[in-house]
């Protein structure tokens, strides 16, 4: 029990079950770019990489929202006092220089691709969220988290290609997210039908074009755009903060099961597989803290 107390609001404040989206991007990416001929020590220290940038990433967010958070969301680790600020502001410091070493272990190409996703993960926590630009750099961190999987090989225009259903599909559950203590405004959730859809006619391409060889899994992506569209659209029925936030969490959650796609269409089977094992201790530790 006293572990718990000291550890539970940690794991809240990282976010612990999205570590598990950041880790897919990479495992997908990595998946991908080797034709599943796996790197087993590069794969891990980019796995690590991108679940220390994530986790970094959490921390300074809640570090940045703390007079909002004090208002709005009390019980969070940092205004509830659970965790001090100061203390906050040290470990995502300390995560993101984790994650940034991580990835130069790998190599110096990786060290590069690093150092811009942790630097962009700041302008958006900082100066980004909530302005203009704010769901465009959120997506960016996202589509620089997985070229840092494909990094491990030559990048092409068609590699580079693939991350950007990724791209739309975060930038679209951002815009969603901005409404989740609001609900009231149906315009984030047209945007968010919107760009699901476009990120799913994206992924059709890449499989038309060649880009990714396989075709079978778009039955799967099919289904899968079923069932976000239909509680989308449920949300814009009822728009309110707690239908959004029902929203928001399956989107997040959701970026396993679409790397897992992308990984089906673009490597062998068993790629897909091992990327949607994922889903498991993700929904689990989801049940027990929040993702948004």
């Amino acid at each position: 029990m006293i572990a718990e107390r000291i550890w539970l609001p940690y794991l809240q404040l990282v976010r612990i079950p999205n570590a598990f989206t950041a880790v897919s991007n990479s495992l997908a990416a990595h998946l991908i770019a080797t034709g599943g001929q796996i790197r087993w020590g590069s794969l891990l220290l980019l796995m690590l990489a991108s679940a220390f940038l994530y986790s970094g990433g959490m921390v300074f967010n809640d570090c940045f929202d703390y007079e909002e958070d004090r208002r709005d969301r009390p019980f969070r680790p940092l205004p509830s006092g659970r965790i001090p600020i100061s203390t906050a502001w040290l470990l995502g410091g300390l995560l993101l220089a984790l994650g940034v070493v991580s990835a130069g272990m790998v190599g110096e190409t990786q060290l590069y691709w690093a150092l811009a996703l942790a630097a962009l993960i700041f302008i958006y926590d900082g100066l980004a969220k909530g302005s203009a630009v704010g769901a465009l750099a959120m997506g960016g961190c996202r589509y620089l988290n997985w070229v840092l999987g494909l990094s491990i090989v030559d990048l092409d225009g068609a590699l580079l290609s693939v991350p950007l259903v990724i791209l739309i599909y975060v930038i679209s559950l951002t815009r969603l997210s901005s409404i989740e203590t609001s609900g009231f405004s149906r315009r984030p959730i047209v945007q968010c039908i919107v760009g699901v859809i476009g990120a799913a006619l994206l992924l059709v391409g890449l499989v038309m074009s060649g880009t990714l060889p396989h075709a079978w899994p778009l039955v799967l992506l099919v289904l899968a755009l079923w069932s976000v569209l239909r509680e989308l659209i449920a949300t814009y029925r009822e728009p309110t903060p707690e239908s959004v936030q029902r929203s928001v969490k399956s989107l997040v959650l959701g970026i396993i099961p679409l790397d897992a796609l992308l990984a089906f269409c673009g490597g062998p089977w068993w790629g897909g597989v091992l990327v949607l094992s994922f889903v498991l201790p993700s929904r689990l530790l989801a049940r027990h803290i929040r993702v948004t």
